[in-house]
């Protein structure tokens, strides 16, 4: 009983305290300028053969429907750090392209530079194209990944979890750092279909694909600053699941094959990419980081305090495909180099004949 009466005058003290915190509390409205349209900039240009678009938009004004205003009639160019200059034309309403077959170099440095029709003028930082980021070791683990599906008898979202194999790469270091890349990653699957071709010939044989990007279900898209190695690719062991995976319901044979382009980023740019990430993982925790205005590389010549959003990206692209061949009874995967990377359509099927990158006899 004696500890019941010094618990309760305390217990009545803090509430006290934090009641008084509470009181001191003001209500903090920032002054907004909602008004005013911004120019928007998404353009990335690699060592690849082009065409590369550059795709420049406004800001929508506060309040009004959500859509994408292109700025059309620009001036646009991309200078490197020869003193060679580059025009882009019109393709589309704010979609502006490279001449065909324009490829930024290895070493150089890339500015965009953009005069709007309303004789605003802008330009970005210079962008060094990095050398291409280089793999020391690709490899697979057994492990589970959990989809959500909507319910059928109520407004809820179940889980179910699916086993299957983690792929992994690590790259080399550069001048002991770890590379700094973004990448995208599609999985190509392949299946037979039988076709009746009527009752004189006999049923022919279609040779099928299938062949998406798989990025999104990885969940991050870019490199750890801190880590040389990461996801890029989750293999379900069934192939039944694969239809919760973006892929059509199918019996898809037994080779899995994943190819991987990455990009090599200079630190303005994965600076970039990684507060993207951050922003568009954020889940409302205590501790998930603080929302803020994504950093930008491009800036308002004619009018410094006009601000510009986006991003103008120069990279180097190397694109990787590996045959995942899983050993689930021994808890292993053989990570097999493949190098039909290019020239495959996302889906298509040849009637007795096989597609040049079709494995298996």
């Amino acid at each position: 009983m004696r500890m019941h009466y010094h618990i309760q005058p305390f217990r009545f003290a803090v509430l006290l305290i934090l009641s008084g915190l509470a009181g001191c509390q003001e209500i903090y409205e920032p002054e907004l300028e909602v008004t005013r349209e911004h120019l928007v900039v998404e353009g990335v240009i690699t060592d690849q053969s082009g065409p590369h678009a550059v795709y420049l938009s406004y800001t929508g004004k506060y309040g009004e429907a959500r859509h994408r205003r292109p700025a059309n009639r620009a001036t646009v160019v991309i200078s490197d750090s020869d003193g060679r200059e580059t025009p882009l034309h019109e393709h589309w309403n704010g979609q502006y392209l490279t001449p065909q077959g324009f490829s930024a170099e290895v070493g150089k440095s890339y500015t965009l530079h953009i005069m709007l029709s309303n004789g605003e003028e802008y330009r970005s930082s210079p962008q060094k194209v990095k050398p291409p980021v280089r793999l020391s070791n690709v490899e697979a683990e057994v492990g589970s990944d959990f989809q959500y599906f909507e319910s059928g008898v109520s407004d809820r979202l179940y889980q179910r979890e699916f086993i299957g194999k983690h792929v992994y790469v690590e790259t080399e270091t550069e001048k002991g750092k770890p590379s700094l890349f973004r990448f995208n990653t599609r999985l190509l699957l392949q299946y037979t279909a039988s076709v009746d071709l009527g009752p004189i010939n006999p049923p022919a044989i279609e040779y099928c694909w299938e062949y998406r990007d798989v990025t999104n279900l990885v969940g991050r898209d870019i490199s750890r600053p801190e880590s040389n190695r990461i996801r890029t690719a989750f293999i379900p062991r069934q192939p039944e699941y694969m239809q919760y995976y973006n892929f059509p319901s199918r019996r898809y044979a037994t080779p899995r094959v994943v190819v991987m382009e990455l990009f090599a980023l200079n630190p303005e740019s994965h600076l970039f990419y990684r507060e993207k990430y951050n922003q568009l993982s954020d889940e409302g925790h205590i501790f998930d980081p603080i929302a803020a205005q994504l950093p930008s590389n491009i800036e308002c010549v004619s009018d410094p305090d006009n601000q510009a959003f986006g991003l103008f990206e120069a990279s180097s692209v190397s694109k990787r495909g590996f045959r995942v061949i899983m050993n689930y009874r021994e808890g292993s995967a053989d990570i097999l180099p493949w190098m039909e990377v290019e020239n495959i359509s996302d889906q298509g099927c040849l009637l007795e004949e096989k597609p040049p990158f079709w494995i298996g006899k």
